[in-house]
């Protein structure tokens, strides 16, 4: 009886091998293969059956099997550095979009340019205000002293 379930089990094994050898042969590159071609190859399993299955295994399928095997997978998006690029530059705007509406928002408050409405020097609705070397909001700020003081500019004529 332990015979016949060691038989069964050396059986098992060497169709296990055979099966094996057989559709990792058919799914490899013809060119990564060496010694024969694919149809090759696949006869000499077929025809000798495990001596042909371990031929393969020690002698035809390409090195590094374990990662030119399998097929070959699409990238997550994470791994994709195109879309990490679009996903940053797209944070970057909508950082600068919210950044420009508190702008509007704080010269509407403050009753700056724009803030009744109105349109800029330009024709456009308000005016954007500029990063200056503060890289803060413009809205309260002046350009010198308009009173005659001191380090005011005579007007020009």
């Amino acid at each position: 009886m332990g015979r016949a379930i060691l038989i069964i089990g050396a059986a098992a094994l060497a169709v296990g091998v055979i099966v094996y050898s057989l559709i990792e042969c058919a799914r490899t590159d013809s060119t990564d293969m060496r010694g024969l071609r694919k149809g090759g190859w696949i006869a000499v399993i077929l025809l000798l059956p495990l001596l042909g299955a371990l031929l393969w295994l020690f002698l035809g399928r390409p090195k590094g099997t374990a990662e030119s095997s399998r097929p070959a997978r699409g990238r997550g998006p994470d791994d994709d550095p195109q879309f990490l690029r679009n996903l940053e530059e797209r944070r970057r705007q909508q950082e600068k979009a919210e950044k420009l509406r508190q702008w509007e928002e704080e010269l509407r408050r403050n009753g700056g340019p724009g803030a009744s409405g109105g349109t800029g020097p330009d024709g456009a609705p308000g005016e954007r205000p500029d990063d200056g070397p503060s890289g803060g909001s413009s809205a309260g700020r002046s350009d010198g002293p308009t009173d005659g003081s001191p380090g005011s500019r005579p007007p020009r004529g």
